[in-house]
Parts: C-alpha cells; structure tokens; sequence
C-alpha cells in the first residue's frame, strides 16, 4: 500500500464499517459509501468514516454488501479505483472470483460478526483473533495480495488462503448447514406443537 493508506468501503453495515474503524485505527483515512445514502452519511456523522464517497486514490477497497451485489460492486470499485486492490467480505466465494477477472481483486471473508446489526454494532476490534480466509488465484498480483495480507494483519485477523470452491465447501459443512438444519428443526418443532410455541 502507498503511505498514504487510503482506503474505501462499499457497504457500512456491521462488517463494513468495522473494517471502517479498525483501519482508521491503524492510521488509514477511510471513505465510504452504502446503497442508502443515509447510512454513508450517518457513518460519516458517527465517526467511522473520513468522508462520503469512493477514493479515486485509494490503496484498499473493501466491498461489504450481500452477496447477491457482491460482483456488480467490485467491478465498479475496480473502475472507480484505479490504483486499488479490492477485497470483499462475502460469505461465498467461488461464483463471485470466477465471475471477477482482474489481477487487482482478491476474494476474502472475515469469519466474524456479531448479534448486533448495522453502524450501532460497529466495533474496531471485531476482528482481533478472528480468521479471515482469503481466496487469491493464479491470476492474483502477488504483491498486491502480500499488500493485502498485510492489512487485515494490522486489524488483528488470522489469515487462512483457501481455494475459492474448498472455503464454499467448509463454510457450508460448518455454518450454512447447521444453520439450516436448526431452522428445520425450529419450524418442524413449531407446527408440531403449536401449543408450546412460547416455549419454543
């Protein structure tokens, strides 16, 4: 990264914008924006980001929307950051690397979080001794991936490098699978039992 460390995050929900916090904490000038205007702009009134808006001269791009914009988000990031290695914090990765072909991107996903959601669960510390998979590929630039490495070091993760498609397959084994094994569960209980619904 330049000395300057300028970074930009796209998303200030929970993770973005404690990404936000923890990199301004480490001395990085930090922009943002959200879908919801109003969210960069209660960040910004917050004290979590610099300013509103994506650096044209940013070193780092963090990109923290759901999955589903994940792509859409990265490419106009790539475009609007010319000098920028951007990262994103999706919980699914192999579709969103295979559809992003450019040196510059890393795929990545901090495996933290909290019960709080949004700007009021934000929290410089989130990843202290937390792991962050980060899911470079053959085509990735190696010193900006070494770059990037660096940074989520500062903030206190524990990098793991995983191939795209095996982190879809453990986080699946190990989060989204029970999960949706305890919802079933849940509603199966639920519609069994109506009468002990407050129970349950």
């Amino acid at each position: 990264m330049s000395e300057a460390r300028r970074a930009s995050i796209v998303g200030t929900g929970l993770i973005g914008a404690s990404v936000a916090l923890a990199l301004r904490g480490q001395g990085w000038t930090v922009s943002g924006v959200d879908a919801d205007a109003s969210r960069a702009d209660e960040a910004l009134a917050a004290g979590v980001i610099d300013h509103v808006g994506l650096d044209a001269d940013a070193d780092l791009v963090v990109v923290a929307v759901p999955v589903s914009s994940v792509a859409s988000a990265v490419v106009e990031a790539l475009a609007a950051c010319p000098k920028a290695t951007v990262t994103d914090v999706g919980s699914v990765k192999a579709p969103i690397v295979a559809a992003i072909d450019n040196a510059r991107f890393v795929g990545g996903h901090p495996m933290a979080g909290s019960e709080q959601d949004g700007l009021k669960g934000a929290d410089a510390n989130l990843f202290n001794g937390a792991t962050w998979v980060l899911t470079p590929t053959d085509d990735t630039d190696t010193t900006r991936y070494a770059d990037l490495r660096t940074a989520i070091s500062s903030i206190g993760a524990d990098i793991v490098e995983l191939a795209p498609a095996r982190h879809d397959a453990l986080v699946a084994l190990v989060s989204h699978v029970p999960h949706l094994t305890a919802a079933t569960l849940m509603g199966l209980a639920a519609t069994q039992a109506e009468e002990h619904s407050a129970l349950l």
